[in-house]
């Protein structure tokens, strides 16, 4: 069955339900990249294990252990790497958090944790895909079984993980765990393959918060994606005084999606509208055209706030025909700068740090999902 009459189908079914976006998870919003400390040493080194129960098909990347003191400064863990352990489509992700006797851990102690694939890039960039992010605050992400990112054995993953604990306990041995629910290759009914993706008005290799001027402001910033598809779905970030997100298509000069935030009194954003495509089957994205997003902000303040800008866009993308997802250049400089920020976790943002970034919704870049949207 061809995959447009399949996203036609299912897509008119499953109207209410999620679809594959990008989520924030990051919470401070409108300050500075947080400092990153040593910690006192861990109960042991912390390590990455990442394994499939195929009766329950759950995936469980599971990262630790750490020692988290009480009142305890941020830790952000290396960034480690692990091979997919079986064939099939993800349809979300939800987080836990444990002790060492395997008791509940505040979220709270979680600042961000990023699912980066390896091998497949952007799509309107050339650093690696964001597949999943998450904050204290991300709900589970759960996408409809007729939709899912496709992964295959052996596929290398990158996990990285910020913690901190701000609360008066102190917690021994936590671990971190990420659970996938997915759908085995072999299964009758195969979902429709879309991929998760992320744009920012930064350029992608880079820190993404940037200085927010006093007053009206905008910053913008553009790029031809890497293959020919429909968008499914989108959502977005913005930081305190953000007053829009704009999502344009320059080559034929029109808006595809914009947004305007809730905001509570004291400017911080309360909410972010979300975007939902699936009475259109998708808006039309073509590799020959140029693709602008724009940031707008009011810093009513007076002063200009270091780091208070952000604006960052992710969401669901289903490739046009059976060309396979394009992988990354090994040689490319944005891709080398990228390589060199998750491994350093000096990042903010969506660029792999705190993150919205794709299946996520963006929390910076990945993974999230949305379970109601408006159609625009």
């Amino acid at each position: 069955m061809r995959t447009s009459t399949v996203l036609t189908r299912g897509l008119l079914l499953l109207a209410p339900l999620a679809v594959l976006v990008a989520a924030r998870a990051h919470t401070s919003a409108g300050v500075a990249p947080v400092p990153v400390h040593s910690a006192p040493p861990a109960a042991s080194t912390p390590s990455l294990r990442i394994s499939a129960d195929p009766d329950a098909r759950d995936m469980v990347m599971e990262v630790g252990p750490v020692d988290l003191p009480a009142n305890g400064e941020h830790r952000q863990l290396p960034a480690f790497h692990a091979a997919i352990p079986m064939d099939g489509w993800l349809h979300g992700y939800r987080v836990e958090m444990v002790d060492g006797q395997g008791r509940p851990v505040p979220r709270r102690t979680l600042h961000h944790v990023n699912v980066i694939a390896t091998g497949q890039r952007e799509l309107f960039s050339p650093i690696m895909l964001r597949v999943a992010a998450a904050g204290q605050e991300t709900a589970p992400v759960q996408l409809p079984r007729m939709l899912g990112y496709r992964v295959r054995r052996g596929q290398e993953l990158i996990v990285t993980a910020m913690m901190h604990n701000p609360t008066p306990q102190g917690f021994r041995g936590v671990r971190l765990r990420v659970h996938f629910p997915y759908t085995p290759a072999g299964a009758v009914l195969r979902p429709v393959a879309v991929v998760p993706f992320y744009m920012d008005v930064m350029p992608p290799a880079s820190l993404h918060s940037y200085d927010l001027p006093a007053g009206r402001s905008s910053k913008s910033w553009e790029a031809r994606p890497a293959v020919d598809g429909r968008l499914i779905g989108v959502s977005g970030h913005l930081h305190r005084f953000g007053t829009a997100l704009r999502l344009e298509d320059m080559t034929a000069r029109r808006v595809i999606w914009e947004a305007r935030p809730t905001l509570g009194p004291d400017g911080d954003v309360v909410s972010m509208p979300q975007g939902l495509f699936y009475l259109k089957l998708g808006v039309p994205v073509d590799r020959t055209h140029v693709y602008r997003l724009t940031a707008e902000y009011d810093n009513t303040t007076g002063a200009a706030i270091p780091g208070g800008g952000m604006g960052a866009l992710g969401g669901a993308f289903a490739p046009a025909g059976d060309e396979p997802w394009p992988g990354v250049d090994r040689n490319d400089p944005q891709l080398k700068l990228d390589w060199h920020l998750v491994h350093t976790g000096n990042q903010n943002g969506h660029g792999g740090g705190h993150q919205h970034g794709a299946m996520a919704g963006m929390d910076h870049g990945s993974m999230a999902g949305m379970q109601h949207g408006q159609e625009r």
